[in-house]
């Protein structure tokens, strides 16, 4: 970044905020994907598919938290 180009109040220039808003969209959409499926599925296969989703879930927060607390 040079000397002249312009930022925001906490330091940023426009091309870091606008890199980080695309960042954050892609992330909700992925999001609002999952949730879409999800219900899809539960619509499909009914309340033992919600159970499945959960069992997943905690299997997927449990490998995350696995993972940060190997990296300490």
């Amino acid at each position: 970044m040079s000397a002249t180009a312009a930022t925001d109040s906490h330091g940023q220039s426009a091309q870091e905020s606008a890199a980080e808003n695309a960042l954050a969209a892609r992330i909700l959409l992925l999001v609002a994907a999952v949730l879409v499926l999800a219900v899809v599925i539960v619509a499909v296969f009914g309340l033992p598919a919600l159970g499945m989703l959960g069992l997943l879930g905690t299997a997927i927060v449990w490998a995350a938290l696995l993972a940060i607390t190997l990296g300490n």
